[in-house]
């Protein structure tokens, strides 16, 4: 029961969401034709074309303006030691000591896989030599037996990591 009651309350959120992102834009759609921004737009791009240099005037004289106000605003205030910009910045140094843990493990990982790939390949090379004895004694049947189960524990150990 209470689950359909949190079901039905998402569906009036959404449905209010929605009944408000469309009013919205229905405002602004309004205002668009209303103040004729499209026409003007227009405009404002082909009196551009047609005088580029007042354009690059207009647009560096708006860009050092702005650079000047800033620079009254930042020097004219008395600096505060708490006023840090760093102060939101968390420190990451923790996050890159993490990352290389991983790294260093993952390489660690691999290289102990690359060693047991190579002494697997060791035993089984020296397995196909004792096996191409042709008169095997007690201990070179005893040794095919342990190289053998020695390379089947390395073999289900590699496919088990992968």
């Amino acid at each position: 029961m209470t689950a359909m009651r949190l079901f039905r309350k998402k569906e009036k959120k959404a449905k209010k969401e929605s009944k408000t992102t469309r009013w919205f834009r229905i405002l602004l759609w309004r205002l668009f034709v209303r103040w004729k921004v499209r026409e003007r737009i227009a405009a404002a791009n082909k009196w551009a074309s047609e005088n580029p240099a007042k354009t690059m005037y207009a647009t560096v004289g708006c860009l050092l303006f702005s650079l000047i106000i800033g620079a009254i605003l930042t020097l004219g205030r008395k600096p505060n030691e708490t006023d840090n910009f760093m102060n939101g910045v968390e420190h990451v140094e923790p996050l890159f000591i993490g990352m290389q843990q991983i790294q260093d493990a993952k390489a660690y990982h691999q290289s102990i896989i690359e060693d047991m790939a190579q002494k697997g390949q060791a035993i089984k090379h020296e397995l196909d030599s004792l096996v191409r004895i042709p008169e095997k004694t007690h201990d070179d049947s005893l040794q095919i037996v342990i190289r053998y189960k020695q390379l089947e524990m390395i073999v289900n150990k590699l496919e088990g990591q992968e």
